[in-house]
């Protein structure tokens, strides 16, 4: 029988955890998966530049320590969320408030169409996270969840329709003044199990979203949004484009974009309107590569 004692936060743990000391890059490491909810070490090495051997070696201790928690389901088990532990250290790192150890933790209840859908976000997350990496833009704000769920009516005639992007972050120019250099983005992550006519109510919602200015209510300090539908195939994003292009005015339609996942850039994300400024960018509409640390990283397994 393994001899186990209290882990400080009073939660047990195996003597094989004793000689394991908690430092500053671990906390890197929960921070990352708080972020992003479901992280891979793909995702991980990507974003800590730390070698997936060296990952390998680490993480496996914060789960021991609780600090992550991994998902048990075969197809899955190399993904990590923030464990009871991982909780306290957010709180006291201040990367999370302290209304944090209230909620509940339901990365078990997730099913599997769920985690790959939440992984999708996640790939898109740390993409931006790194793309964003050592530039002129950052992510001043992320969000997913029920709390961005809206309604809007397309017609005082017509039943409301639902507005429920996958998340919604803000990117912001160091350079520019307050609020010219604010980009507020709506993500659709799209991995193509829905039917072209449901992927149309979407965008008709999101027009009326934007021409009710209904949006302003929820988010005051947004004046105008972007959608921006990443697919995982770059003939699913050729197909929404093609199919859904023609149900936007054309003085619309820069700020509606259909991305597949490789393409994802500043370039292919931003407005023309933010693109003609000096942003800082590449050729290839992000910074340069030393700056980002591993923008050759590939984690789509899923």
């Amino acid at each position: 029988m393994v001899e186990s004692r209290d882990h400080p936060l009073g939660i047990p743990i195996s003597m094989a955890s004793i000689n394991f000391q908690f430092n500053d890059r671990d906390a890197e490491i929960v921070h990352y998966v708080y972020q992003l909810r479901l992280a891979s070490l793909a995702h991980l090495a990507a974003l800590t530049n730390r070698s997936q051997k060296t990952l390998e070696r680490r993480v496996p201790k914060l789960r021991d320590g609780r600090y992550l928690v991994r998902l048990k389901p075969r197809p899955h088990k190399g993904l990590y969320a923030i464990g009871p532990a991982g909780v306290q250290v957010l709180i006291e790192h201040g990367y999370a408030p302290a209304d944090l150890r209230n909620h509940r933790l339901r990365h078990q209840e997730l099913r599997d169409i769920g985690i790959r859908h939440t992984l999708f976000v996640a790939d898109i997350h740390a993409r931006t996270l790194l793309l964003t990496r050592g530039g002129p833009f950052t992510i001043a704000h992320w969000q997913e969840g029920p709390s961005l769920w809206d309604t809007v009516a397309v017609t005082d005639e017509e039943a409301t329709l639902p507005v429920r992007p996958d998340a919604y972050f803000v990117l912001t120019h160091a350079g520019q003044p307050e609020g010219k250099g604010t980009v507020h983005v709506f993500l659709e992550a799209d991995r193509s199990t829905m039917a072209h006519s449901r992927m149309a109510t979407k965008i008709t919602a999101y027009l009326a979203y934007h021409h009710s200015r209904r949006y302003a209510k929820k988010y005051p300090l947004m004046h105008s949004f972007i959608v921006a539908t990443v697919t995982e195939t770059r003939r699913r994003a050729e197909e929404l484009q093609h199919d859904l292009i023609p149900l936007i005015p054309s003085s619309a339609r820069d700020a509606y974009r259909f991305i597949p996942f490789g393409d994802l850039t500043l370039t292919t994300l931003l407005p023309k309107a933010v693109r003609r400024g000096d942003l800082g960018l590449d050729p290839r509409g992000s910074p340069s590569a030393h700056q980002r640390g591993r923008p050759n990283a590939h984690w789509r397994a899923a």
